[in-house]
């Protein structure tokens, strides 16, 4: 049998490296701290510096309640849901890849900046609209609009105070009208003075000369107004040709030809009313036919003048009766003479 000599020399060298491993291996392993009091250690390297610090991943299969503050130095997945009950600040970039849920006020300090996707806005309270019922802003600026335009809230006029326009000259240069909106509970829009609008007008196929200005073509079929009820009967309807119909017109009178039957109202005797109509051709405060063609009436002020003349002419019906009966009378007294 072969025999091996350990000399003095091989066993101190032997020594001396397996002291030197466990020296390294403590040295370079992760161990952990669990001390009676103190600061506690998962997978580190020495002695921890924090109440938990843990190096390597943590998994939390329950509930996780921090009462302070949280910090994240680098990237943090969530790959569930993330419920703030309080309020959250973010002062750097906030990047968003899927959906947003805002339950109640969302309040935005500064500007908000979509550089990718689209910006919906929908009323939570009705659950009937589409996913792009109310108002759609898409990636390339663009409002669109998939369903229903339910209603836009525009600030109150006060509180628009944008400064106007100015020339070389500090003139005010006055910008186009623009439609504003009330919503809920009586919905509208409309166009009203500002300072940088102070004259709004609205023209349909054409730049407006007037407040409402409308211009057909060459399709005289279209009426250019139709106000109808909620069972489709017309109300109103101006037709292509300038006929208007209507159910009724009532017209606001300052005043009426009444005072023609005042005991002090001079009227015209029959034989200057004759000399009038001979030299005029017309009945006294009528207007000419020339007037009328190239000024047009005035329907109340017309209605008036045409009752005037009625009652004019039915004062002259009463004295004309009023001769008569006396004519009447005197050849009753004559008669009754003669059979004597």
């Amino acid at each position: 049998m072969k025999t091996t000599k350990i000399t003095s020399s091989f066993l101190s060298k032997s020594l001396l490296l397996l002291s030197f491993s466990a020296i390294s291996a403590t040295s370079f392993s992760q161990t952990n701290t669990f001390p009676t009091s103190g600061n506690v250690g998962i997978g580190t390297s020495g002695t921890p510096t924090t109440k938990l610090q843990v190096n390597g991943s943590a998994r939390i299969d329950s509930m996780l309640v921090v009462k302070d503050s949280i910090i994240v130095n680098k990237t943090a997945h969530l790959k569930s849901n993330l419920k703030v009950a309080g309020e959250a600040v973010f002062k750097d970039n906030v990047i968003i890849r899927q959906d947003l849920k805002v339950v109640g006020q969302s309040n935005l300090v500064g500007d908000v900046v979509i550089k990718e996707g689209d910006l919906k806005i929908k009323s939570l309270a009705d659950s009937t609209l589409p996913d792009d019922g109310i108002l759609l802003i898409n990636a390339n600026g663009k409002v669109k609009n998939g369903g229903d335009l339910k209603s836009l809230v525009y600030l109150p006029l006060a509180e628009q105070t944008p400064a106007c326009l100015s020339d070389l000259n500090g003139g005010t240069i006055y910008s186009a009208p623009y439609w504003q909106a009330a919503g809920m509970p009586n919905p509208m829009m409309y166009l009203i003075n500002t300072p940088c609008s102070p004259d709004p007008r609205l023209g349909v196929g054409i730049k407006p000369q007037a407040k409402l200005h409308i211009k057909l073509s060459n399709n005289n079929s279209i009426n250019p107004i139709l106000v109808q009820d909620a069972n489709g009967f017309k109300l109103l309807q101006l037709q292509s040709n300038g006929t208007i119909l209507g159910r009724k017109i009532r017209l606001d009178m300052q005043n009426w030809a009444d005072f023609v039957f005042d005991p002090n109202y001079q009227l015209m005797d029959l034989d200057s009313l004759a000399l009038y109509i001979s030299k005029n051709k017309h009945l006294p405060d009528i207007p000419s036919e020339e007037n009328v063609i190239n000024q047009g009436i005035d329907l109340g002020e017309m209605h008036r003048l045409l009752l005037k003349k009625v009652e004019e002419l039915t004062l002259y019906l009463l004295q004309e009766k009023k001769k008569n009966d006396e004519l009447e009378e005197r050849l009753k007294r004559i008669e009754e003479q003669l059979a004597k």
